[in-house]
This record gives C-alpha cells, sequence and structure tokens, in this order.
C-alpha cells in the first residue's frame, strides 16, 4: 500500500510540471498572435509593404534624368537590349535602343530612341512589384499575344524588387524570371541610346574569338550579344548588353578564377578590357576574324567539272548532293556556305553555320537548311584553324545528301588557311593538315 502511495505522489508532481509548461506556452502564443504584436515587433506587415513601396517610388522618381534600363526579353537568346526608363509621378517616358515594329500591336513603328510614355505603379503582390500595367508598345511588345501564340514573346511587364539603392534597382520577372536592373543616367535619354547604337556598330562588326585572363589566353567566342566559354568542363552561354563603353553581362562570367561583370572599350586599342585590367578581349587578328565573320564565305561550284574549286572528293560529294537535292526533294541549291546563319537569330540562335540555300521553281519559295558549328584558331602562326560540326537546324534530317560534306569537314579538320590578301581577303583556300589532297575553296 505504501509503494502506491508513493507512485500517486509522483504522478500528481508530473501532472502539475505538465500543467504549468501548458499554461505558459499557451500564454506565449497568445501573447504572439495578439494585436499588440507592433508593440513588440515594431511596424505590421502590411505597414511594412507600404513602406517600401513609398520607398521605392521615391527612388524611382528621384533620378531627374532617368535610369539606363538593361531589358532581356524572352529566352535571352536576344541578349540585352538598352531602354531608358524616366518616371515623372504616375508616368514612365520608355525608350529602346532597338527600333519596334509593332504590326501584331497597334500596327505603328517606333524608332530607335523614340520616347512613349504610359503609366505604370509600384504595387504590392507576392513582394512589391514595378509594373507596367497601362499599355506602351516599347515595354508590351515582347509579351502581346499573336495568332495562337496567347504569351506572345513570352516577357513580362511586372517585376519584383529584388534589391535597390541609389546606384543600381535590381528586378526580377514576375512571370518568367528574367532580371532587369536599372542604373542611374549620367547624361540624356536620347545620347544615351545614341552612344549604344555606336557601341553596337562598333563592336558587332567584329567578333571576338579570344580572351587575355591574367596573361593567359583563352578560346571563347563573342558574338551576336552572347559570351561563350568553357570553364571547368562546362560548356558557359552569357549575354551581355551594349552600354555606352563596352559591354555589361547579365550576370558575372568567370574564367580561369576571374570574375568579371562588364569590359570597356577602348578606342585606341580596340581592345575590350575589364574595370581592373585582368581581362582583356584583343582586337581579332585577320584568322580570328575568318573564325568569326559576321557575312558568309561561299563554297564555289558550277554546272562543270571545272568550276568546282575544290577537291576532286569533295567535289563528287557535292555533285551527288546537288543531284539527289534536285531530284528527290525538287529543288535547286542555290548557295552553299560557311559564316554568318543567313537565318534571323529568332528563329535559329545558331549564329555560325555551314548552310545550304534551296529553292523551288516557283519564284519566292526557298529554304534555309544548316548545321552550326564552331570555328576556333588552332595555330595563329601557321593559320590553322579547327571547325566543329554542332547541331542541325530545322528540316535537316529531310536532306540526309548532304551529311557527307558534314563528314568531309570532320575528317580532315584542322584546316590551314592560305588567303589571298590577309588584310582584305576576298577568298581562301583551306587545306587540311594531315593530307593536302583534302581541301576546299571558299569567296566572300
Amino acid at each position: 500500500m505504501r509503494k502506491d502511495n508513493i507512485y500517486i505522489g509522483k504522478s500528481v508532481k508530473a501532472w502539475r510540471v505538465l500543467l504549468f509548461f501548458t499554461f505558459h506556452f499557451s500564454l506565449f502564443i497568445f501573447m504572439a498572435c495578439s494585436p499588440h504584436e507592433d508593440n513588440v515587433f515594431g511596424a505590421s506587415p502590411a505597414e511594412r509593404q507600404q513602406q517600401a513601396i513609398e520607398k521605392y517610388r521615391a527612388l524611382l522618381t528621384s533620378k531627374s534624368d532617368g535610369w539606363a534600363m538593361d531589358f532581356y526579353p524572352s529566352d535571352l537568346v536576344l541578349g540585352g537590349i538598352a531602354y531608358t526608363a524616366r518616371f515623372v509621378g504616375d508616368e514612365v517616358e520608355l525608350s529602346s535602343e532597338m527600333l519596334i515594329d509593332n504590326a501584331k500591336g497597334d500596327k505603328k513603328k517606333y524608332a530607335a530612341g523614340q520616347v512613349v510614355k504610359s503609366e505604370y505603379h509600384v504595387i504590392a503582390g507576392q513582394g512589391v512589384m514595378l509594373t507596367f500595367d497601362t499599355y506602351n508598345p516599347l515595354m508590351h511588345y515582347w509579351s502581346q499575344p499573336s495568332g495562337t501564340n496567347s504569351e506572345g514573346l513570352a516577357t513580362d511587364y511586372e517585376f519584383m524588387f529584388v534589391s535597390a539603392s541609389d546606384d543600381e534597382i535590381v528586378l526580377r520577372g514576375r512571370k518568367y524570371g528574367n532580371l532587369l536592373r536599372l542604373y542611374p543616367l549620367q547624361e540624356s535619354a536620347s545620347t544615351y541610346i545614341n552612344d549604344v547604337i555606336q557601341m553596337r556598330t562598333t563592336l558587332s562588326s567584329i567578333p571576338r574569338k579570344r580572351a587575355v585572363v591574367d596573361g593567359k589566353s583563352v578560346n571563347v567566342t563573342v558574338m551576336s550579344s552572347h559570351f561563350q566559354y568553357t570553364e571547368d568542363g562546362a560548356d558557359k552561354d552569357i549575354p551581355y548588353i551594349y552600354t555606352p563603353t563596352g559591354i555589361r553581362f547579365y550576370q558575372p562570367i568567370t574564367i580561369a578564377g576571374v570574375t568579371e561583370s562588364e569590359l570597356t572599350f577602348d578606342t585606341t586599342s580596340h581592345d575590350l578590357t575589364s574595370p581592373d585590367g585582368r581581362m582583356q578581349l584583343p582586337l581579332p587578328t585577320p584568322l580570328e576574324q575568318f573564325c568569326g565573320t559576321v557575312t558568309q564565305w561561299h563554297f564555289i561550284y558550277g554546272t562543270t567539272d571545272a568550276k568546282y574549286d575544290m577537291c576532286d572528293e569533295l567535289r563528287e560529294i557535292v555533285k551527288t548532293a546537288i543531284q539527289r537535292t534536285t531530284k528527290e526533294n525538287n529543288e535547286n541549291v542555290d548557295d552553299i556556305y560557311i559564316g554568318m546563319n543567313k537565318q534571323n537569330i529568332e528563329d535559329d540562335a545558331q549564329r555560325m553555320v555551314i548552310g545550304w540555300s534551296t529553292s523551288t521553281s516557283m519564284v519566292g519559295v526557298w529554304y534555309e537548311l544548316r548545321y552550326g558549328l564552331d570555328m576556333m584558331v588552332a595555330d595563329e602562326d601557321n593559320m590553322v584553324i579547327d571547325i566543329r560540326i554542332l547541331d542541325g537546324g530545322l528540316y535537316t534530317n529531310n536532306y540526309p545528301q548532304f551529311t557527307p560534306m558534314l563528314d568531309f569537314i570532320r575528317n580532315n579538320t584542322p584546316f590551314q588557311m592560305q588567303f589571298d590578301n590577309i588584310q582584305n581577303p576576298q577568298y581562301v583556300k583551306a587545306v587540311s593538315v594531315a593530307d593536302a589532297e583534302k581541301w576546299f575553296a571558299l569567296k566572300l
């Protein structure tokens, strides 16, 4: 019996302890959820959100000349497009470096640099958002529906604030997630846009194929607003935007342990150099300019064997491909080329290709077939390049007759390039380093 009394006494004590902690825990929960929360934690979430709205709105309107806006539409394939935005009251004045042909919208064209006004708002949503919620063709061109495409070019016009300071505002698209960055303008919007257009003209005409990082040469491809390189065995493709002083990356690039966010153009040396001087993109050599050509180099062929400027093996391959195209596809082969893709970048992101232009007997009906390729300098001193064949574009599976031509290049690269004039070439003979009997000529 005594043992039972001891057991009961201990049980009562345990229940008292449990009741004590239960009561105080409930009191803590009540206090945490009570209307007096503000006295403990400061402003309510709604009040803090309103304060953020007022802060961001004041920051947007604080710049008399407005902001430079790094705008990246769609899936980033176009790279960045320079915009300016000046926020005055409830209105925003937008301008763009790009001519906007709004044929699927209001049927108007908007010249580069033309200012178009509309309303904007800073509102509460999932967080605090900047929204261009009244129609502005410069902004909504990228998102307005067309035909069966209900999302247009899949680009945001509502952006969540990520960070904001007097020097930079970073936002992220609410639906598609592209970053939008704003920097204070140091000149008028019209001057900024004109300077960007001039820099794009200067730099886009001569793509870069080499970077020098801390004195070490690294193969890169810099063209069509994309910076491509390989780091730690992984291929990288970082879009960029043109600025009045050079280029600025969508996100920082890291090569050989060196990380940079922008490069500045030297008007004397024509090099692109990082602010800390650790990374340079030198003015391309003639061989590098060939590897990054912005035009097309054409294979030379004709109706007779004498008009084929290539080795016998390749001549028979090309002749067979042309004959099969006429017989099986009912098309003529009008051009075979290596160089810049004839297709618009919105239709095919691969910029450097080997391509075939074909047409039917019907006037105005033609087709473009191409495989992507990468041309890199293998030996500058001996004028040797390496040609790597990449993926095929649309419809290439319907033209297997062109595959042997690709195999010829794959099997015989690298090639020594013999130019007629190194400074202003119009003709080049590509001779296989492994077998001088395997060659072809190209004309500009």
